[in-house]
């Protein structure tokens, strides 16, 4: 058949909730195989995920179109399998790929390369790892760099040579403890951190009907809501306790930790009246009913001021296993779902760019002057809790100020443009043709208002270099 591979979701079966047919509409085992692996350690999303980025692969394996030469089987040896990814990555991803003299290869990403690259090696990595464990690939992971001396060389001196990509302090993300350099035998460099700007004011409201749309109850609606409304991290929310809580006083904030605090509260979160109402809810129904001792809200704050229980080991959201949420299982139990059923890509990291990106126009729209902007970016910097606070918000400004400016533009044109209708319409009374303003001594057309094309396209190209693609319409 001229189709390619094609995904079969079977919500009956508990063995194989996904199934994959190759492009003779043959099962395809190996894929077929990896899917149930995925689902069993991961969820069906995160399955799903995969292999939307490693059909084409198998597809191409299988065919090169163009050409019609057929390309090597997925179980041939390492050394064929990495050449073929690398043929994969030059001519279908666009991607840049140059040997490293420690024999791995660095993979570059170009203007026209895909931004499903990490995922996808990633993916094939896994896969390879998946099929290695149930004995139908005898070769050893073709996409590992395997631990030669060489490489073990390099990890002790990657500080001097050839350093592994870091997160830049303008991240405000906290350096590791020790540099590691990667596993893998394909390794992405030269990826710039630039924060992934947000500017769908409807994205929250997406991601909870889509949630509601697949049945979410009160625990990830308050989680995403709290999320959104506070530009905090999904760790800090789902490890927030009732003592993080009681210490704001049970109303619209909690204190919380930060990356690198070590737990440490060192800051708070603000969210909605309407959020802390259906946070309540919560706590005195759905979590009521995972709580060892079936306590309420008010039970809690009652033995915490007559016996002098300590709320700060009450976790706030817990588990079906009756333990506090992990990020992990809120992303992959809950968001990824509710993101598809919206018809959205994105990563639950984006509501904070989304958040930085709401506050930052409100600033400019709202504010006094330029002292009045100033003031309140401090105060944005300081309860965002970065690190290199003017360098991370100078990334935000790389859209904010060409937008601004295109927005100012087009106030403009539309002041011209009604000043030229009314000179025009005076004109026309009197049957002369319309005359040039004074000054002009060459014909020039007014600019046409600017559309939305340039933006979007500009929102796509920081969105493809962030490292994630989020498509909220």
């Amino acid at each position: 058949m001229a189709m390619g591979c094609r995904i079969v979701t079977c919500s009956g079966s508990e063995r194989h909730a996904v199934l994959v047919f190759d492009r003779r509409n043959d099962l395809h085992f190996p894929l077929t195989l990896f899917a149930r692996e995925v689902v069993r350690r991961s969820s069906s999303g995160t399955a799903r995920l995969y292999l939307n980025v490693l059909i084409p692969f198998f597809d191409w394996l299988e065919m090169d179109e163009p050409e019609g030469a057929v390309h090597p089987s997925w179980d041939k040896p390492p050394e064929v399998i990495r050449r073929v990814v690398d043929d994969y990555l030059v001519e279908r991803l666009k991607c840049k790929v140059k040997e490293h003299r420690a024999g791995f290869q660095l993979v570059s990403l170009t203007d026209a390369t895909r931004t499903t690259v990490r995922v996808f090696l990633s993916a094939l990595k896994l896969f390879y790892r998946i099929m290695r464990a149930l004995d139908r690939y005898r070769h050893t992971n073709p996409l590992l760099d395997g631990p030669s001396e060489v490489l073990r060389e390099v990890e002790l001196q990657c500080e001097v040579v050839a350093p592994p990509p870091q997160m830049p302090s303008v991240s405000g993300v906290v350096p590791p403890r020790k540099k590691r350099l990667s596993d893998s035998y394909f390794k992405l460099v030269g990826e710039s951190w630039i924060p992934q700007v947000i500017d769908d004011v409807e994205f929250p409201a997406r991601i909870l009907t889509g949630g509601r749309e697949v049945g979410w109850r009160l625990q990830p609606e308050c989680i995403t809501r709290i999320l959104f409304e506070s530009g905090c991290r999904v760790s800090e929310v789902v490890g927030l306790t009732l003592g993080d809580w009681a210490a704001r006083g049970f109303l619209q904030e909690a204190q919380a930790f930060s990356k690198g605090s070590h737990g440490r509260r060192v800051k708070f979160i603000r969210f909605s009246a309407a959020t802390a109402k259906l946070l309540r809810r919560y706590f005195n129904t759905e979590r009521r009913q995972l709580d060892e001792s079936h306590y309420r809200l008010d039970e809690y704050i009652r033995r915490a001021q007559g016996h002098g229980n300590d709320l700060q080991h009450v976790p706030l959201f817990l588990s079906r296993r009756r333990t506090q949420l992990t990020a992990k299982a809120f992303r992959e139990g809950c968001w990824i779902a509710a993101c598809q059923a919206a018809g959205i890509q994105a990563d639950v990291h984006q509501t904070r760019h989304w958040y930085v990106t709401q506050v930052m126009r409100g600033i400019y729209e709202t504010s006094q002057g330029q002292p009045e902007i100033d003031r309140r970016l401090r105060e944005l910097i300081e309860y965002m809790g970065w690190r290199s606070g003017w360098e991370t918000l100078q990334a935000y400004q790389h859209y904010f100020d060409p937008q601004r400016h295109a927005e100012m533009q087009d106030r403009l044109h539309q002041r011209l443009d009604a000043a030229l209708k009314n000179k025009v319409g005076c004109r026309a009374e009197d049957h002369s043709p319309p005359s040039l303003p004074p000054g002009n001594d060459s014909q020039a057309e007014a600019p046409a208002p600017s559309d939305d094309g340039g933006r979007d396209s500009d929102l796509e190209y920081l969105l493809a270099l962030g490292g994630k693609r989020a498509r909220t319409d």
